[in-house]
């Protein structure tokens, strides 16, 4: 039996944080590369923590490249799906949104694992509003917790969101 072929676009470390050393987990995790055809992409453009959250020149140009890659990944691998880690909101969101708009209009299959909130606090700004109902329309979530579907109440059924908790392996 032929295993799923999907590609991973999450962060990883450098810099550490909650989500890169998740994105690590994942991309260690024998578990998942034994049950499905394993492809990575590093969707972090900061290079240490004091990047994270800040606009910067050489982001856009890192990100102008990471498109590129995740474009000719997709078109090369033909992922069954793809496993994104977006951010909720502001900037990096923004970042986000490009990238999964594009595997969209690539026809991708698309999983949003997120590792934070925040989009509940966006949702009454007319464009966030606008581009949440567009990011969010077809794609699967996965949430840390029962109380976070909250956030996403507005934009996301609840039989297309799944929990899992997650923590750090021993």
């Amino acid at each position: 039996m032929q295993k799923t072929r999907a590609l991973f676009i999450l962060h990883m470390p450098p810099p550490v944080h909650g989500a890169a050393m998740v994105g690590k987990y994942i991309h260690d995790s024998k578990y998942i590369n034994s049950e499905f055809d394993c492809h990575y992409i590093n969707l972090t453009t900061a290079s240490d923590l004091e990047d994270v959250g800040k606009f910067k020149i050489k982001k856009i140009l890192l990100f102008i490249r990471l498109l590129k890659k995740i474009r000719h990944s997709v078109k090369k691998i033909k992922p069954q799906l793809v496993y994104v880690t977006p951010n909720a909101k502001g900037g990096p969101f923004y970042k986000d949104y490009i990238v999964v708009m594009m595997l969209k209009k690539m026809g991708c299959k698309i999983v949003a694992h997120y590792h934070n909130k925040g989009v509940a606090t966006r949702q009454d700004r007319w464009l966030d509003n606008l581009l949440y109902r567009r990011f969010f329309n077809g794609v699967k979530v996965i949430l840390l917790g029962e109380s976070l579907y909250q956030d996403i109440k507005k934009y996301v059924r609840r039989e297309d969101v799944y929990i899992c908790p997650n923590g750090i392996p021993e």
